[in-house]
């Protein structure tokens, strides 16, 4: 038998409290396990602390109230760090998660040696048909975005458990979550071996209102950035210095563009005005893009050895450039993208080492 620890994020969600620990334990009173359930709550002054204090009467349930802290991830995390047991489960408050299937959970774990089992609404048997057709293209897109990062069907999923030998210090230590992706961040760096799904039907809240937002989409945009430097380190941060250097040419030939066909003015000024600008676009992005976590130097004299790293990337693309075409026959156009590439890596070189060092 394991003793089992649950841990339910919530901000206003107190009339679904009530429900969602009644089906828990109902649940586990019919199995081999014991569980508690830790409520974290971020100050919701919904009836939530009432709620609960009635539950306590009949099931163990304990209630921890944040008043200076918010986000979910963080939240999560608050209710793991007051977990005991063998196991510990972590599901949305809203009834979203169906509670009956937290007992499939722990047996995957306890008897057929699972690590982490994940709740997931893309394998076999599993559902959400209450998504419109936004939240599923948004939830395509989501998925995606992480699969490079955690080979499962639902990455995204916010219904999963896991061993709790496997929560050490080290890894708590590790985790810097940002947003509402709490499941992916303790993937990625807990690295468990034997993860397994189970089929879930993704259900309507039953009251209240979603807290998907703008601001949480953002969230995890950086949440994914974070992670891709944690687990492929420099490739990760190059390929992002890439894309900024990509859209560094579009920065440039529009002001090309507008400087020459609409300003009127001589090719010649309106070439170093696309470069001067695509270098500046180019520094901004990869002083607060790229390189964020760096310390911030001052902000002059760091574009100027930014200019100057560009400068030298320049000549060695340039140079590259000629002696593939001239001095070896390469076609011009193989011959400029061998350019690039060498310049690149110049760039990246001089802006990590030199620019934006630790």
């Amino acid at each position: 038998m394991a003793s089992v620890s649950i841990v339910v994020p919530a901000y206003k969600e107190a009339q679904n409290i009530p429900v969602l620990v009644e089906r828990l334990y109902t649940a586990f009173d019919s199995s081999d396990h014991s569980c508690s359930v830790i409520i974290v709550d971020d100050d919701s002054m919904d009836g939530t602390v009432e709620a609960v204090s009635r539950l306590k009467k009949k099931y163990p349930v304990q209630l921890h109230v944040r008043t200076r802290e918010r986000g979910l991830s963080s939240a999560v995390l608050a209710g793991f760090a007051l977990s005991k047991g063998d196991i510990f489960i972590c599901m949305d408050a809203d009834l979203s998660h169906p509670p009956e299937k937290t007992v499939e959970m722990c047996d995957l774990i306890e008897k057929e040696g699972a690590d982490f089992v994940i709740g997931s609404r893309n394998v076999a048997g599993g559902s959400a048909d209450s998504f419109n057709l936004y939240r599923k293209l948004n939830a395509f897109v989501s998925r995606m975005l992480a699969r490079p990062l955690a080979k499962t069907s639902d990455p995204m999923a916010g219904f999963f458990a896991f061993r709790s030998s496997l929560y050490t210090d080290q890894l708590v230590s590790m985790l810097n979550p940002v947003g509402w992706k709490i499941c992916l961040e303790i993937l990625v760096k807990m690295k468990p071996e034997n993860v397994r799904e189970i089929p879930i039907v993704f259900a309507e809240r039953l009251y209240g209102e979603s807290k998907l937002s703008l601001k949480e989409q953002i969230n995890y945009l950086v949440h994914l950035k974070r992670l891709y430097y944690h687990k492929f380190k420099g490739l990760a941060r190059f390929m992002v210095f890439s894309v900024v250097g990509a859209s560094g040419i579009v920065v440039d030939l529009t002001i090309v563009f507008v400087v020459t066909d609409i300003a009127g003015a001589p090719f010649k000024y309106s070439r170093i005005a696309g470069i001067a600008g695509a270098m500046t676009t180019n520094f901004i992005l990869n002083r607060y893009f790229t390189f964020e976590e760096r310390p911030a130097r001052n902000i002059f004299t760091s574009y100027v050895s930014f200019a100057l790293v560009c400068s030298l990337g320049a000549a060695l693309n340039w140079y590259v450039s000629m002696k593939m075409h001239s001095g070896f026959g390469m076609h011009y156009i193989i011959a400029s993208l061998t350019g690039i590439v060498a310049g690149t890596f110049v760039n990246y070189a001089g802006s990590t080492l030199l620019v934006f060092r630790k």
